[in-house]
């Protein structure tokens, strides 16, 4: 254990092997052997082991808790490699035996969404802010795919509300709730007021300020627009729909050389770069 804690593997590996073959009944071996086993990058050898921990475990919840940690390890580490499909079936298996974790349950829903099964995302997503409405990571997630939430967008949006009572002061909750009302009803009378309190609560939000100029510029109130869609730009040079939206905003306002500049920025940002 001390090896492990100092990272020292190999030394590690070495002792841990020779406990589990003098104590092979004693999970807190087995459990870091998992730990040191993925590691070291031997993902296979790590699963079994920590299988056996997990029957060896019975009731004590310190393996089980260290168990939690090793599978959301294993996970995260198979998401940054985009292997979306394994990290599902780790996370599939560790959530029979943990099924009310939250950071498992995310873990599977950032899985999900990686593999556009977004149905089964916004599920768990959903079921993560059931279990602890205190964690944000959900919420921004949700964010990214309300045009994919289909039935689960009354849900989201409700979830929304109340995240952005309970954090008045959260620029992001107010933002978000907007943009799930915005989506619902794109006239929605209240999203004006929601983006208004979330810009002057952090005024270095880009999306905040483009959700804004895209509403005002839907109510024609076009300069107000520009101020706002500019703002955005400025905070986030490399997002290209300010741009888009901007070169819409000129053109109503008959301004072309404007209109015509921003269209181009656009381009510039979405077209791939050309091989040298």
């Amino acid at each position: 254990m001390i090896a492990l804690q100092q990272g020292q593997l190999t030394e590690a590996r070495t002792a841990l092997e020779e406990a589990s073959r003098e104590a092979p009944d004693n999970p807190y071996v087995w459990s870091s052997l998992a730990e040191t086993y993925l590691r070291l990058e031997e993902p296979a050898k790590a699963s079994t082991a920590a299988e056996t921990a997990e029957k060896l475990a019975g009731k004590n919840q310190v393996i089980h808790q260290a168990l939690g940690m090793f599978y959301f390890e294993y996970a995260q580490r198979l998401l940054r490699k985009q292997d979306f499909t394994q990290a599902a079936n780790v996370l599939d298996g560790a959530l029979r035996t943990h099924p009310k974790d939250p950071q498992l349950i995310l873990a599977l829903g950032v899985a999900r969404y990686g593999q556009r099964r977004f149905d089964d995302a916004a599920d768990r997503f959903l079921q993560v802010i059931q279990v602890d409405p205190t964690i944000e990571q959900p919420y921004i997630f949700l964010g990214r795919m309300l045009d994919q939430a289909g039935t689960h967008l009354d849900q989201i949006t409700k979830a929304y509300g109340n995240w952005a009572v309970r954090n008045p002061k959260n620029a992001q909750a107010q933002m978000l709730l907007a943009k799930a009302r915005l989506v619902n009803d794109p006239k929605d009378a209240e999203a004006e007021t929601l983006l208004e309190r979330s810009v002057s609560l952090d005024s270095s939000n880009w999306e905040a300020h483009y959700e804004l100029g895209v509403l005002l510029a839907a109510k024609r109130d076009y300069r107000k627009a520009v101020t706002e869609l500019s703002r955005a730009s400025e905070l986030d040079p490399k997002q290209p729909m300010p741009h888009y939206h901007l070169a819409r905003v000129y053109d109503r306002l008959g301004e072309a050389e404007l209109a015509k500049a921003e269209r181009e920025a656009h381009q510039a940002l979405i077209s791939p770069i050309a091989p040298r």
